[in-house]
């Protein structure tokens, strides 16, 4: 961790945890060394940083181990083979992970913070091609589907992952899935090649449709052993997740040689483990580019308020951070911290007396509270569809100027959803995206399911969608920590909650 230094003469070690049997690991294909031990990382870092008390004992840290599933397990005399990859020149024939390769997440030593949170350390596969693969590439036939909403980079994924399949592999067919999971079974497929996947990173949106709900598990499997695919790749969120997790489970159950693999998508960064999602730096590039249109509106009107709301359900990742880039954000409201209007509103008088005009950032999924006994239903992922909170804030504000100060505000509201979602990707999101497009081909080839893919710690590694779909497990910003602080800070905010 930068700021820590190691002692002297100390050398990083992985241990194995007692308790388990020396002989567990296959090395012959499965992937056992991050699927049946825990671990202890042992004299890493100095208990002291800068030189202070190098004599006092090291830290140990445990290291949990995250198993990703592998075909071979259930299929016995499974293909095993080269990867083509070892005949092509170098650099790319030396660019193998080995098979027990693997990352761990976040080191926090001598940290209370992190003790008092209770974090854990985990040891994660590594992303990346094998030396050997599970399938023969010539009888490889793969389909991609994407669900859900939108999100900046759907088409640089659809794009990589065809190129590497068809380039890279030489698989014998790629089918694209339209409009979701429903696309399995009540749509025409599209067959995706080369020539029609090479320009499509350049647009927004999936050139293959998405939609929200429509798995029907039976229907799903019957059309996927009717056209005989063996590798299915699925792009989407938490639920969309759990879909292909079913989906791979039930292939494992009958028996079948097909690898489902995911790469995970939200344009809310709400994915647990992973440092951020695809499209999320583009969604925010975006976000603050609305966000400046909507000051130059607050700055030119008398006494004017600029509402700019935001993607963000139940966590304001986008929101945080687009105020962060806009720079000159007056308020910013999120999910995750509760709201005084009458507070509210008079930090907003304030700032209207001081400098003339208001800025508030506020994400879709803030002040719900204000919303209890409202019932607008839900989408077709199950989603509670969420009242206006914009709108809202226009109208109160709008009221509470003209009741407590007899003073009529100029309201500018902007809900940019839409534009945010929809745009290309910027340069950041299209390599990210081309690298996780190909490592999740990477890791269906070499006989690996029921995964999904991301940068953890800075680097690429394969995530078992049982662990990444818990329930138990979410994804929300703390308000004490320091992304939050900053922001903050920048806007110089009061503290909004309600008195208690």
């Amino acid at each position: 961790r930068r700021g820590a230094v190691l002692r002297t003469g100390v050398k990083p070690v992985l241990r194995m945890r007692g308790g388990g049997e020396e002989s567990a690991i296959d090395h012959d294909g499965v992937y056992g060394a991050v699927s049946r031990h825990s671990m202890t990382l042992n004299g890493v870092w100095s208990t002291k940083v800068r030189g202070k008390d190098l004599d006092a004992p090291p830290e140990t840290v445990e290291v949990i181990p995250m198993k990703v599933d592998c075909i071979a397990e259930w299929i016995p005399n499974l293909h095993k083979g080269p990867n083509p990859m070892v005949q092509k020149m170098w650099p790319v024939n030396s660019n193998f992970c080995d098979n027990e390769e693997s990352i761990i997440s976040v080191l926090y030593v001598n940290s209370a913070r992190a003790q008092a949170k209770k974090i854990t350390t985990r040891q994660w596969l590594r992303a990346g091609p094998r030396r050997e693969i599970r399938f023969k590439p010539e009888k490889v036939v793969a389909a991609i589907v994407t669900c859900g909403g939108l999100c900046p980079g759907l088409n640089n994924v659809i794009r990589e992952v065809t190129m590497t399949l068809l380039h890279t592999y030489k698989a014998r067919k790629v089918w694209g899935i339209p409009f979701g999971y429903m696309g399995f079974y009540s749509e025409p497929w599209r067959e995706l090649t080369e020539e029609n996947v090479d320009q499509i990173h350049r647009r927004g949106g999936t050139i293959l449709g998405s939609s929200r709900g429509g798995h029907d598990l039976e229907k799903i499997m019957e059309s996927l052993i009717k056209f005989n695919v063996n590798q299915v790749y699925v792009v989407g969120g938490d639920g969309t997740h759990r879909g292909a997790n079913l989906i791979s489970k039930e292939a494992a159950k009958r028996q079948i040689a097909m690898t489902v693999a995911g790469v995970p998508k939200t344009i809310d960064n709400d994915v647990a483990f992973i440092d951020k999602s695809f499209g999320f730096d583009t969604a925010v590039e975006a976000a603050a580019q609305v966000i400046k249109c909507c000051s130059i509106e607050a700055q030119d009107a008398h006494d004017g308020i600029g509402i700019v709301k935001l993607m963000g359900r139940e966590c304001g990742f986008v929101s945080i951070y687009a105020t962060l880039a806009a720079g000159d954000v007056d308020i910013c409201l999120i999910p995750e911290v509760p709201f005084d209007l009458d507070k509210l509103f008079n930090y907003i008088k304030h700032k209207l007396d001081t400098k003339g005009n208001c800025l508030i950032v506020v994400a879709e999924g803030a002040g719900q509270e204000y919303f209890e006994g409202v019932d607008h239903g839900t989408d077709l992922s199950g989603n509670k569809k969420l009242p206006d909170i914009g709108g809202f804030i226009k109208d109160q504000a709008k009221a509470w100027f003209a009741e407590h100060e007899k003073r009529t505000v100029n309201v500018r509201y902007i809900d940019p959803s839409y534009q945010v979602r929809s745009v290309p990707t910027i340069a950041s999101d299209s390599i990210y995206c081309s690298a996780l497009g190909s490592n999740v081909v990477h890791g269906a080839m070499s006989g690996l399911t029921g995964f999904s893919c991301g940068k953890i710690n800075d680097r690429y590694a394969y995530i078992p969608i049982d662990e990444m779909c818990d329930p138990a497990r979410t994804v929300r910003i703390d308000s004490q920590n320091r992304m939050y602080m900053r922001m903050l800070r920048q806007t110089g905010q009061p503290n909004f909650k309600k008195d208690e």
